[in-house]
């Protein structure tokens, strides 16, 4: 777990990466024990004078630097919690980076559990271009192997392939609203 009071912490950070000092580590520090794609439940509390949690949200970190006084770290962000689905001894927590060893089965819905892992990402990532390239195996892995990838087109098509005698351009968006944004598409 790790626990912040800081702005834009956890789904608004510049390049998704951060960092803690390590007065802020909560465990023994040991390159062992910092394991890339580690499921991280992220809590953000509404200030420093205020110690109540405002947001959660399920992810995992990776790529840590071990510096002097701090440990940088990459963060994804996969979904946001409600409160509600999570432990009451997890929101009574000070700001720092906690290891628990058991898994905490609340914050994975049951239904994820039959999923592959390829689908289970694919499902829970709000990184778009994690999205595209997931989509982009998807397709192959369906079949449609003849496929071409367009780079550098935010707000564009991401790739067109042909299939029979249907040529198909597509886009990935994880935008809820998409009506008004892909318009063009």
């Amino acid at each position: 777990m790790m626990v912040t009071n800081w702005d834009g912490h956890w789904d608004a950070l510049p390049n998704n990466e951060t960092y803690y000092t390590k007065k802020m580590i909560r465990f023994e520090l040991k390159a062992d024990k910092l394991l890339d794609r580690a499921p991280t439940l992220f809590i953000k509390l509404k200030s420093k004078d205020i110690k109540k949690p405002e947001k959660a949200w399920i992810g995992y970190v990776y790529g840590f630097k071990d510096e002097d006084n701090k440990v940088r770290f990459k963060v994804n962000v996969e979904k946001s919690l409600p409160l509600t689905d999570i432990p009451q001894r997890y929101l009574s927590l000070k700001e720092g980076w906690y290891l628990e060893a058991e898994r905490v089965e609340l914050i994975i819905p049951p239904e994820f559990a039959l999923y592959p892992p390829f689908f289970y990402s694919m499902l829970t990532t709000s990184d778009w271009k994690e999205f595209e390239n997931f989509t982009f195996w998807l397709l192959k892995l369906i079949g449609i192997h003849k496929l071409h990838r367009f780079e550098k087109q935010r707000g564009r098509a991401d790739g067109f392939f042909i299939f029979g005698n249907l040529a198909v351009i597509y886009d990935c968006t994880l935008e809820v609203e998409f009506d008004e944004t892909k318009r063009q598409q």
